[in-house]
């Protein structure tokens, strides 16, 4: 996600170069506060008085969000995670299937359980991708919720299938 911060400086005659360099810690001291690691575009514009002398100065930061790119690694690493179960939730299918027909459906509503599981906490994960700020938090332990119960499902399948 791209952001935008903007600074000013006012310009007084003969101390243009202090404020200038001022005006560049300040935009520093942000830069290594926030821990923006890519900046997308600094510029400058000149503010003018009524007689159209330079009064100040505005800069403007573009910069990507450094904890957007740690969501997305974030959101992706759950991703996998639910692919994971989907293959488990295939295997599981497969052998329901080889075990004969009256296993078979006794497997086939716990499996469709799975699947429903499964697809609530993918829109959530989809949810959580297109999401910032505060709303955030909270879709992240949804998210989160959804995959621990799938993983539950999952794991009581398994062990119910060994059983047999």
């Amino acid at each position: 996600m791209i952001k935008v911060k903007t600074f000013t400086s006012q310009l007084k005659i003969f101390h243009t170069m202090q404020e200038l360099d001022e005006l560049d810690r300040t935009v520093n001291d942000f830069i290594a506060t926030e821990g923006i690691r890519k900046v997308v575009s600094v510029g400058d514009a000149v503010t003018t008085g009524e007689k159209g002398e330079a009064i100040g100065l505005l800069r403007v930061l573009a910069y990507e969000d450094p904890a957007a790119g740690a969501r997305e690694k974030y959101v992706e690493k759950l991703e996998a995670r639910l692919n994971e179960w989907g293959d488990e939730i295939e295997k599981i299918r497969a052998k329901a299937d080889k075990l004969g027909a009256s296993a078979g459906v006794r497997y086939r509503g716990q499996i469709e359980d799975l699947k429903a599981r499964q697809e609530a906490a993918r829109k959530k994960l989809r949810e959580l991708g297109t999401s910032g700020g505060e709303a955030w938090d909270d879709l992240k332990s949804g998210a989160e919720a959804a995959l621990e119960e799938l993983k539950k499902g999952i794991e009581g399948a398994v062990g119910k299938m060994k059983k047999r």
